[in-house]
């Protein structure tokens, strides 16, 4: 059976243009976050809140910890998610770097202690300790694995498949499909996403191997053939993809078939103004429509919505 979590970015609001500084860490977003949660779980949801040092220490962060704690304690898992420009110990530059808002850039010391810090708080106040981990911006690097293993850690969720950050400093996944891989002893889950087009054999064959994409991108005729299939790179998120988007990358990740998919958005979305997402009360009712539906319809097809952690599922 086909399993899908639900991994919520739970983090501060900030300008997501404006550098990387450590007092962008305000979280107002409570009260929306946990009516928005309230709907999904109405509707079946588990949800995995994967927090960030600003969340977890903000009022608002714990008062969202406590209400899920008190209400919905099995529908709910607690993870970690590591933004280093807002998490001690702090660099002495400011702002951040762009290489260095990715943890897995940052030197074994340094990426190590900032990731204690912040398991240990997150434990601190939910009373477990997370075993669920993802990097702030996908952000993995050569150290991960092995500072993961060391602090406890079992589950990875940082991969995004197909994807490349490296023009801005960030990892390369364009080799990565969907495809659950172990790496020191570490189950690494990828971030959903996949290509779709207006032929179901052609999405299949791009989402199986990354080769064919590479072959075709490298040509001006395979060029013409993705854009006459209408060939796209979809994430499994109501933030920027619309539903149809979904619901075909749904059918095409089942197909493929996919294991275990990851649903997810930001925390700040839940307030309209709050990320480039949702900007205005127009585009929160068509996010919250989005995520309702996609989420009834993966438990009409019979789908598991699950949790991550094995002790908390």
């Amino acid at each position: 059976m086909t399993k899908l979590s639900i991994v919520i970015h739970t983090e501060e609001e900030f300008d997501w243009d404006g550098g990387f500084y450590r007092k962008n860490n305000q979280v107002t977003h409570g009260k929306e976050l946990t009516e928005f949660c309230e709907e999904l779980i109405s509707v079946g949801a588990k949800i995995v809140f994967a927090m960030d040092y600003a969340f977890v220490t903000s009022e608002q962060g714990q008062e969202v910890i406590r209400h899920f704690q008190t209400h919905h304690s099995d529908s709910v898992e607690f993870a970690t998610h590591l933004h280093p420009w807002v998490n001690p110990p702090f660099q002495d530059e400011e702002p951040v770097p762009e290489k260095y808002s990715y943890p897995g850039n940052l030197p074994y010391e340094l990426e190590y202690a900032k990731l204690k810090v912040l398991t240990e708080k997150i434990e601190e106040i939910v009373g477990y300790r997370p075993t669920t981990y993802l990097a702030g911006r996908y952000g993995v690097g050569d150290n991960s694995y092995k500072i993961l293993n060391e602090l406890g850690y079992k589950v990875d969720v940082s991969i995004s498949p197909f994807a490349d950050f490296r023009h801005q400093h960030g990892p390369d996944f364009s080799g990565y499909t969907n495809e659950i891989v172990n790496q020191q002893s570490i189950q690494r889950i990828p971030h959903s996403c996949g290509y779709i087009s207006r032929f179901r054999p052609l999405s299949l064959r791009l989402n199986r191997s990354t080769e064919l994409m590479n072959t075709l991108n490298s040509n001006i005729l395979g060029k013409i053939i993705l854009k006459i299939f209408g060939v796209k790179r979809v994430r499994l998120s109501a933030e920027g993809y619309s539903l149809k988007e979904n619901m075909e990358l749904l059918k095409v990740l089942k197909l493929e078939p996919v294991e275990h998919l990851i649903f997810s958005f930001h925390s700040p979305s839940s307030k309209p103004g709050s990320t480039p997402y949702v900007m205005n009360n127009r585009s929160w009712n068509s996010f919250n429509s989005t995520t309702v539906k996609i989420l009834e319809a993966c438990s009409s097809s019979g789908i598991d919505i699950r949790l991550i952690s094995n002790k908390q599922s």
